[in-house]
Formats: C-alpha cells, sequence, structure tokens
C-alpha cells in the first residue's frame, strides 16, 4: 500500500514539474525545454499505467507503459540535440513508430511478453547511448556536470531497459521502482542545473556582445543613476574620441557633463540627468553643442529614454550621436538658399540696368523724341553695348552655376609646363600689345623642365585670360605687365601670376574680389562697370576643379597681382 501510494505522489510531482518547464518554455522558448517537459509528461503516464497495472494486472496497462516508458527516454534524447541546435534525425520517429506497432501487435495477441518487451528493452539501451554520445560529444558543460550527467543517463537508461525485462517474470519489483524514482528525481536536478548553466552561458554571451558592439560603437551609450544618489554607472569608451575625456571622467564627477557644454546650455542638458524627472515621460532628444577637451566643438544629439520604478524616476539611459556632418550639412543648405535668394537679387539688380537703358532708347525712338539720324545711331550702339553686356552676363551666369553644381564637364589633358606657359604667353601678348601696354614674362624654364600638369587647357586660359583682361583694364597706357611662370618652394605646385601696375585694391575689397558680382570701389566707374563681376568668382571654381589654389595680393595704388597654383603631375 505504500509504494502505489508514493508512486501516485510522484505522478503528480511529475506533472507539476512538467508544468514549471512548460512555464520555462513560453518564457525562454528553448526547444530543449519543451522536450524536458514532454518527457515528463511521458513519465508521469508511464507511472499511472504503472499503477492501473498493479491494480488488475491488465496486459495492455504494462503494454501502455512501455510505449510512454520508451516515450520518456526518447523525449530526452530529442531534448539533448535541441539542446545542440541539431536537427533530430527522421529515423527517430520511423523506429519508435516500429516499436509502438509492436507493442500494440503483441499485447493485442497476447505473445509472449518477453519477446514482446526485448525489443524495447534494447531500443532504449541504443537510446540511452546515442545520449551520452552527443552529451560527450558536443555538450559544451563544466566537466563534472558533464561526467555526473553521462553516470545519471547511464544508470537511468540502463535501468529502465532492465526494469522493461524484469516486470516480466517478477512480482516483487518494490525496490527497482524506488530506485527508478529515486534515479528521476537525480536526473530531473542534474537536468536543472544544466539548464542554469545554459542560461548563464547565454546571459555570459549577450554581455559580451553587448560590450562588443558597446565598447566599439562610435556613438556614446551611457547609463546615469539617480537614486539614492546621482552617478555615471557605465559609459562607453567612444566618448574620449567624441568629448576628449575618459569614461573615469564622468564617474568620478555625477555632473561631469557640464564641462562638454557652453555655460548657455547648463539649464538645459541638466534637466535630462536632473532627480526630478515627473515632466518627462516617453523617450526623446535634444541637440547641444559639445566643446571637446581640445577647445573645438561639434553638434550631438542626446537620444533620452528615463527608466521608472513605482511610478519614480531612477535612472537616465541615452546614446550621444555626433551630428556634426549632419549640421553643418544642414547649415550648408540654409546658406545655399540664401545664397541662391541673394544670386536671384543680384542677377534682378544687373539685369534691371541694361533693359532700362534699352527700353528707353526704344521708346524714344519708338515715341520720334529722338529723330536726329546721328543720334538714332549712337541710341542703337548703346542699345547693342547694353545687350552685348546682358548677353555675357547670362553666359557668366550659366556658366557659373554650372561649375558650382559640378555639372560643367572637363577636358583634362597631360601638358608639359613649359609648353603651357610658351602657349598662353603666345595666346595673350598681341592683346597686351594692342591695350599699348609693355609685356615682361618670365618663364623658370629649368625648373619647368620635364615637370607635367594634367589641365583643360580652355579652362585654365579662361583663368589666365580673366587675369589679363583685369590687368589691362586697370594698367594705365604705355605701362607694364608681368607675368611669371614657375614651381612654388615646396615644389609640389606650378604657379602663374600676373602683375599689374594700377591703381591696387583697397585692403577691405580684397577679401572679397572672389565672389559673386563683388567690384572694387577703386577705379573708375566705367571701368568698374565695363565687367559682370562673375569673371574672378568662375575663376576660382575653375582652378578649385584642378584641386590648385587662387589668390590676390594688392596694395593701393601700387598695383596687383593675382596667382593660381596647379598641382603637379605625379607618376
Amino acid at each position: 500500500m505504500y509504494l502505489p501510494t508514493l508512486i501516485v505522489a510522484f505522478v503528480v510531482l511529475t506533472l507539476v514539474m512538467s508544468l514549471i518547464y512548460f512555464y520555462m518554455f513560453t518564457r525562454s522558448q528553448e526547444q530543449f525545454i519543451k522536450f524536458f517537459g514532454l518527457c515528463w509528461v511521458s513519465y508521469s503516464l508511464s507511472l499511472l499505467f504503472l499503477i492501473l497495472y498493479m491494480g488488475d494486472r491488465e496486459i495492455y496497462f504494462l503494454g501502455l507503459r512501455k510505449i510512454f516508458d520508451m516515450s520518456n527516454i526518447l523525449f530526452l534524447l530529442f531534448s539533448a540535440y535541441a539542446f545542440m541546435h541539431i536537427q533530430i534525425p527522421s529515423y527517430w520517429y520511423r523506429f519508435s513508430l516500429y516499436m509502438i506497432i509492436w507493442i500494440v501487435i503483441g499485447t493485442y495477441y497476447q505473445f509472449d511478453l518477453l519477446s514482446v518487451f526485448l525489443p524495447i528493452a534494447m531500443y532504449q539501451v541504443i537510446i540511452t547511448f546515442t545520449l551520452c554520445f552527443i552529451v560527450i560529444t558536443y555538450w559544451e558543460v563544466p566537466n563534472f556536470e558533464k561526467a555526473l550527467s553521462l553516470l545519471v543517463f547511464i544508470l537511468w537508461g540502463m535501468g529502465k531497459a532492465m526494469l522493461s525485462i524484469c516486470e516480466v517474470g517478477y512480482s516483487n519489483l518494490a525496490s527497482l521502482y524506488l530506485m527508478e524514482i529515486i534515479f528521476s528525481n537525480i536526473l530531473n536536478f542534474c537536468i536543472f542545473i544544466i539548464y542554469l548553466h545554459k542560461t548563464r552561458s547565454v546571459i555570459d554571451m549577450a554581455d559580451r556582445l553587448y560590450r562588443i558592439i558597446a565598447e566599439n560603437a562610435t556613438d556614446v551609450i551611457f547609463y546615469y543613476k539617480l537614486k539614492p544618489q546621482p552617478a555615471f554607472i557605465y559609459i562607453t569608451p567612444s566618448v574620449e574620441e567624441m568629448t576628449g575625456y575618459a569614461p573615469k571622467d564622468f564617474y568620478t564627477d555625477s555632473k561631469f557633463y557640464l564641462q562638454l557644454v557652453p555655460s548657455s546650455q547648463f539649464k538645459d542638458i541638466s534637466a535630462i540627468f536632473h532627480a526630478n524627472q515627473e515632466d518627462i515621460g516617453e523617450p526623446y532628444s535634444r541637440v547641444f553643442q559639445i566643446i571637446h577637451k581640445n577647445g573645438t566643438s561639434t553638434w550631438a544629439e542626446f537620444n533620452i529614454s528615463t527608466l521608472y520604478e513605482a511610478g519614480e524616476a531612477v535612472a537616465v539611459e541615452g546614446i550621444i550621436r555626433d551630428i556634426t556632418r549632419m549640421k553643418n550639412a544642414e547649415n550648408e543648405l540654409i546658406a545655399s538658399k540664401r545664397s541662391r535668394e541673394l544670386l536671384l537679387s543680384y542677377v534682378s539688380h544687373e539685369l534691371k540696368t541694361p533693359i532700362t537703358s534699352i527700353l528707353g532708347y526704344i521708346n524714344a525712338i519708338k515715341d520720334d523724341t529722338i529723330k536726329d539720324i546721328k543720334q538714332i545711331e549712337d541710341a542703337i550702339d548703346i542699345i547693342f553695348a547694353k545687350s552685348l553686356t546682358m548677353e555675357r552676363l547670362i553666359n557668366d551666369l550659366f556658366q557659373l552655376s554650372k561649375l558650382e553644381t559640378k555639372q560643367f564637364s572637363m577636358q583634362f589633358m597631360r601638358i608639359e609646363a613649359n609648353e603651357l606657359a610658351i602657349d598662353l604667353i603666345s595666346r595673350h601678348k598681341l592683346d597686351i600689345k594692342a591695350a599699348q601696354l609693355t609685356l615682361s614674362y618670365k618663364i623658370d624654364r629649368e625648373a619647368l623642365s620635364n615637370k607635367y600638369l594634367i589641365i583643360d587647357l580652355e579652362r585654365i586660359d579662361q583663368v589666365f585670360a580673366n587675369f589679363i583682361s583685369n590687368a589691362i583694364k586697370y594698367t594705365k597706357e604705355k605701362d607694364r605687365i608681368i607675368i611669371k611662370f614657375g614651381i612654388d618652394s615646396a615644389k609640389e605646385n606650378f604657379y602663374v601670376s600676373v602683375t599689374d601696375n594700377g591703381c591696387g585694391i583697397a585692403r577691405d575689397d580684397l577679401p572679397h574680389i572672389f565672389n559673386r558680382f563683388y567690384m572694387s570701389s577703386t577705379g573708375s566707374e566705367e571701368k568698374r562697370m565695363s565687367g559682370t563681376g562673375l569673371g574672378l568668382t568662375i575663376s576660382k571654381e575653375i582652378i578649385a576643379a584642378h584641386r590648385g589654389t587662387i589668390y590676390a595680393k594688392s596694395r593701393l595704388g601700387k598695383g596687383s597681382t593675382f596667382t593660381f597654383t596647379i598641382p603637379l603631375y605625379k607618376d
């Protein structure tokens, strides 16, 4: 009477264990936990049919017990496969189905019990040794836990196989049943140890992965505790690259974040790390100007989440992302918009003057205000000149727009530096002579010998022509223009300089002469208004496309020198 009561108690216990395993499966979704649960459900049913068999000695109860006994150890094998994420071979399902069919046939036709249960016992032995092989080969658990699991699996599996044989011919099996129950409890304990080790391994791996990601991220990740005392608990090493300060600086000072921003932003950044967070709900972001330890500044976006316990803010976690490039692009977009607006205003202003003159003279001719043939011819000449001015302005604007938007195609070619210098001089020396000016030029032939450039010859000539045109415009008759070709002191760049003896450029004007529509305040009104104010701007864009530099030096009343450089070609 004592044994059946113990078995009933153990049936209840195993069912409870099964429910625990299924609950653990719903939380972790680990397949091996599900098979553990099925293993103990099968064992509970095996014990249940054992109690029924001990009650009325019906043979089919014993047959059902053997089916669930086999399922019990089979599910344990499946859990071993799942523990290692190995697909379960299909032959185990087929062999198990064959065994079930054999038990059903044997009990229905009342075969000799030994002949029915002996294949089941052998099958359980095979499963047991397969299980042990998987544990030895694949399980990455400590040696003690592995050895203990192997011992329990062998004793439990072999004990079940032996019990299958003994149940046929022996009537007093109380000690064997008790031993089975004891080993089942030990097995259950081993499974818990394995599960705990697996959980610990997963946690350790997740922690390693988190640290690898966090400590190699360019963004800064931090955790700031608010209770009981504010303090930085964790901040990634990337903070040193972004701010110049090491993580230890933040750990030792709970308000070190004030070192990162200008004083005007103290209030805003303190609101993030302040203990009174009642007004903060969902995650949010704010942008701050970060002052680097070396004095430079960048822009950073703080993405913040506040953590609560019992309705009280206990910590702040967040990510700090460098958005300097995005901020600069935004500023450039704003500047570009303003530049376009300014360009439109300049264009409307520059076009308005010639159009007004053209319309005025046309109306005068049309209304017979101007009747004299000589006056009409003069008006037509003025209309023609104003039209040419408008054409030059429109062409220059079109060219500048193409250059600034990188839509202007360049026809690059390789040319020897001496050859380029001679070619530029030959193209423009007659223009200088026609203006009744003296040309003085110097080509450093020795330095330029065997030096090559990659250029668009027509575009470089356009820049040079602009220099010459300005020099002619501002140089008095019979004065001199000086042109030099050579290599800079670093021996990295070819340079061209054009010097005139004109009125020069005021110091306040000099930084702006390459800006669109900018005209120096020096010189006569006629000379200043004869151009479009875009020549030097276009020249600047052309030289930039050649990765060179362009600049001017001048003294008021002493003339000006305009220079551009182009990098030498290197094999």
